[in-house]
């Protein structure tokens, strides 16, 4: 039976040499609405997106101002939840690129009601180990450890049970539910960038019980690497050596902030924060980015404070 499936992409600013890819594969499709919100670009490009697309399935949102990942989902999540009737959304970065069968495929899968499906970016790594080593946290890291690293990995209390493959799974890839949406549950405006998809996507599986499942019936490319992918010498590189500011604060920041949220004991947290935060310090100051090691430590602080600001 055929089911009546959406799609819903996120710009990050102007980048319609990605986008207009994107849109154009998922026209070539069955879906009832393609909705796109355009997020932080400039009104030019909007006017010519409008210009150049006016397929009667396609829509567009705009905001001048860029809300950042959790503020534009956030809001094309409300959008959709008044407007549209569809049984399932998939949610797509401006980047990734479906591949031709994709509605179909989807259409064919026996989905239950309490089951969210995340579909395989092969340069996202982290999902297809976690499930193949039957690790659902290992997307996030241990719950007591900073930015995923623990050195007290078998110091722990019993380990969260989780029922799908996932604890949690990017926005872009994601097949969302009707049931999902109607639980109100919605993206934290706060977070800005970074980390939020994973911290709406846990709070979906470990605060309402939804199955989070790993499939690679389709395999979702992405048009631009991720700063975290790009490689270089590893003694004094790390995940955020190729960041732009703006990626290294966001990033630490909310993920410091999501490390206080699930941790199991706050001095084993605040132990590794100590050590793989000097860490990582250690390694800008000897590659020479003085910069980032300010910026860096700023992130950790403001985490803490931004603890208290969400949970106030």
């Amino acid at each position: 039976m055929s089911k009546k499936i959406a799609a819903a992409t996120l710009t990050y600013g102007d980048r319609l040499n990605f986008l207009c890819q994107s849109i154009d594969q998922l026209l070539e499709q069955k879906f009832i609405h393609i909705y796109v919100y355009c997020n932080g670009i400039s009104l030019t490009n909007y006017q010519k997106l409008r210009e150049k697309y006016k397929q009667p399935q396609l829509f567009f949102l705009y905001s001048e101002e860029n809300l950042g990942s959790a503020g534009g989902y956030n809001e094309l999540l409300q959008h959709i939840v008044k407007h549209d009737n569809a049984e399932y959304i998939l949610l797509l970065d401006d980047d990734n690129l479906i591949p031709v069968d994709c509605y179909e495929t989807i259409s064919n899968l026996t989905i239950n009601n309490d089951e969210l499906y995340y579909f395989h970016r092969p340069d996202r790594a982290l999902p297809k180990i976690a499930t193949e080593l039957k690790k659902p946290e290992y997307v996030l890291g241990s719950p007591n450890s900073f930015l995923g690293r623990d050195l007290f990995s078998l110091i722990r209390k019993q380990s969260p049970s989780y029922l799908g493959d996932l604890a949690a799974a990017p926005y872009g890839g994601l097949l969302l539910s009707r049931e999902a949406l109607s639980t109100g549950v919605l993206p934290i405006k706060e977070l800005y960038l970074y980390a939020d998809d994973y911290e709406y996507t846990y709070r979906l599986v470990s605060q309402y019980s939804f199955k989070l499942i790993f499939s690679e019936a389709i395999l979702i490319e992405d048009l631009e690497k991720s700063f975290h992918l790009q490689k270089g010498i590893k003694l004094l590189n790390n995940r955020y050596s190729n960041a732009s500011d703006l990626q290294l604060y966001y990033s630490v920041r909310n993920n410091t902030w999501l490390g206080l949220k699930r941790n199991q004991s706050i001095v084993l947290f605040i132990l590794n924060m100590a050590f793989f935060s000097t860490i990582f310090s250690l390694q800008f100051i000897f590659s020479l980015k003085i910069k980032k090691t300010k910026i860096f430590i700023k992130a950790i602080r403001d985490g803490f404070a931004l603890n208290k600001t969400i949970n106030n």
